[in-house]
C-alpha cells in the first residue's frame, strides 16, 4: 500500500515538529521566525515556501451564492463563512520542499508522457492524499487551520464571490487566447507557471485549466440536488473524490468550471493543490493580500 495512504507524511511531520509552532506564526509574521526558540528547525527552504504561501492568500468574505450553473448542473443557494484561499496553485518546488520535508512522495517528472517539471510549474499528478497532507503539513507549520478548499469553498472564489456567473474563473469570463488563457502556436504542452494569465476578479488564478484542482469533498451525483446550507462538507463518506477547473489536459467544454470531474481514490494521481485557511478573520502578513 502506497506510504502516502497510510499518512506517512503526518508520522515524519510529528517526528520532525514535536512542539507547537503557534506562538511563534500567530503574530503571522515570518519575521518573527528568528525569535522563536524552535525557528532553527525550520529550514529555509520551508521558511520560504510559509512566506510565499502567507503572503499570496486571498482573503474571501462570506456570503451567499448560488452554486452550480442550470446550462451545466442543479443549482442550490449556500451560505459560507468568509476564509482565505492560497491565490496560486502549489507549484513543484513548493510540494518537493514538503516532499523533502516528510518523507512523501515526489510527483513524477513526466506527464502524458512528456516532461513537465519545472520548480515554477503547479505541482500535477498528486493524490487527494498528497494534496490534503501538504496542506495540513502547512498547518502544523504555522498554526493556521490550512485545510483542502471545500467544493463549495473553490466555487465560491472561482465565481469571485458569487457575481460572476461565467464559463471560465478569467478576468472577464472569457477565454481569450494568449492574452488571459493559455493558447496560439508558442504555448507550451504543459501547465504553466500559476500566475501566468491574469486572475479573476478576486485576485485568484489559474482556476480554468493549468491543472486540475483537488477539493475536500467526497463525489455525490446528486450532489446539487440537496439542500447544503451554511458551510457544506459534502457527503460523509464516499468512493470518489472531487476535482474542480479542469487541466491543460481538457477540451474549451471540459474547462468550464462548474464542471465536476471525480476520481477514485487512493491510486488517482491527476490533481494539483490549493489550500485554504478557514479563519473568518484576515491574516495579517507582511506584504499580504487582503
Amino acid at each position: 500500500m502506497d506510504a502516502d495512504f497510510r499518512h506517512k507524511e503526518r508520522i515524519h511531520m510529528h517526528m520532525k515538529y514535536p512542539f507547537s509552532l503557534t506562538p511563534c506564526l500567530s503574530l503571522f509574521s515570518l519575521s518573527l521566525l528568528a525569535a522563536c526558540g524552535n525557528s532553527a528547525q525550520i529550514s529555509e527552504a520551508e521558511q520560504k515556501v510559509i512566506g510565499h504561501t502567507l503572503d499570496s492568500l486571498v482573503f474571501v468574505e462570506g456570503g451567499t451564492f448560488t452554486m452550480g450553473h442550470p446550462q451545466v448542473t442543479k443549482t442550490v443557494e449556500v451560505t459560507l463563512d468568509s476564509y482565505s484561499i492560497q491565490a496560486y496553485e502549489v507549484s513543484y518546488w513548493e510540494f518537493d520542499t514538503f516532499a523533502e520535508a516528510t518523507g512523501a512522495r515526489k510527483p513524477s517528472q513526466r506527464s502524458f508522457g512528456k516532461p513537465s517539471r519545472q520548480p515554477e510549474n503547479p505541482a500535477w499528478g498528486l493524490t487527494w492524499y498528497n494534496a490534503q497532507n501538504y496542506c495540513h503539513w502547512l498547518g502544523e507549520l504555522t498554526g493556521l487551520p490550512f485545510e483542502l478548499p471545500t467544493e463549495a469553498q473553490w466555487e465560491y472564489a472561482a465565481t469571485s464571490r458569487g457575481t460572476s456567473r461565467a464559463f471560465y474563473a478569467t478576468d472577464d469570463g472569457t477565454q481569450d487566447w494568449g492574452r488571459n488563457y493559455r493558447g496560439g502556436p508558442n504555448t507550451p504542452w504543459h501547465p504553466e507557471p500559476s500566475g501566468t494569465y491574469p486572475p479573476n476578479p478576486l485576485g485568484v488564478y489559474d482556476m480554468t485549466g493549468n491543472v486540475a484542482e483537488w477539493v475536500l469533498d467526497w463525489y455525490d451525483k446528486n450532489y446539487y440536488e440537496k439542500s447544503l446550507g451554511v458551510n457544506p462538507q459534502g457527503p460523509q463518506s464516499g468512493t470518489q473524490k472531487l476535482l474542480r477547473g479542469g487541466s491543460v489536459g481538457g477540451t474549451q467544454r471540459y474547462n468550464v468550471l462548474f464542471r465536476r470531474a471525480r476520481a477514485t481514490i487512493p491510486d488517482d494521481k491527476q490533481g494539483g493543490v490549493r489550500c485554504v485557511v478557514n479563519q473568518s478573520s484576515t491574516i495579517t502578513t507582511s506584504g499580504a493580500r487582503k
